[in-house]
């Protein structure tokens, strides 16, 4: 289920003082994309970076990089005495290096994560000198362009669960005959359910709890 996405500038990773963005960037600036037509203000420095972030947060929403398991592996050092044991030559360390300017520690601390790292996606513009920094988060399901047929077979199911909360996956699928689940496109079943469920999870369009869909933010 694709979503709708928003970035957003939230940093400045190089100098803007002595090097203000010449797009006049200000932070909090935003702009958006719903499948079909992008919304906003959006500099042809960011095109590069900001293409593949794009399309992984409208197809894969704000998952994936809580799994990738550098993250939870903490600061380390080259020591070449270390190589028997690591393959490399690395050591482990206990706290940032001496000077080490904060802003690079941003994705990994020193310290072990008790629990799974949750990072917005995001991209930076190709000034380096200015650093325009932009998260990119979705904020609904997507309705535009070829989208609509998704976001159409969503609200459906949206509509089931308003009217009958705390469903299962089957109790839903068992509100829609047998014409409407195999000869409306897309077709619906099981494992598709499950993911349009998750995916309105995400949005807050509905509340996941124990396999059973509730009503939340209901979209308007």
């Amino acid at each position: 289920m694709p979503f709708k996405v928003r970035c957003k500038l939230i940093s400045f990773t190089g100098d803007p003082e002595r090097f203000p963005c010449h797009f006049d960037y200000k932070i909090g600036a935003e702009f958006t994309y719903d499948g079909e037509k992008f919304e906003g203000k959006i500099c042809n420095g960011l095109l590069k970076n900001m293409a593949p972030v794009l399309w992984n947060t409208i197809f894969y929403g704000p998952g994936d990089y809580e799994r990738m398991v550098y993250i939870y592996s903490g600061l380390s050092a080259r020591d070449p005495s270390m190589k028997k044991y690591d393959g490399v030559g690395f050591r482990p360390l206990k706290k940032s290096p001496e000077g080490a300017d904060p802003k690079y520690l941003r994705s990994i601390s020193a310290e072990p994560p008790k629990s799974l790292v949750k990072r917005t996606r995001g991209f930076v513009c190709d000034d380096t000198r200015t650093g325009a920094y932009f998260s990119c988060e979705p904020i609904a399901l997507a309705d535009g362009g070829d989208m609509k047929t998704h976001y159409n077979r969503a609200m459906s199911i949206l509509e089931k669960i308003k009217n009958n909360p705390g469903m299962t996956v089957d109790e839903i699928l068992n509100k829609f005959t047998k014409w409407e689940q195999e000869e409306i496109y897309p077709p619906i079943y099981q494992l598709n359910v499950s993911l349009m469920l998750d995916e309105m999870a995400i949005v807050n369009y509905i509340e996941l709890r124990d396999g059973r869909a509730y009503p939340k933010n209901l979209p308007t």
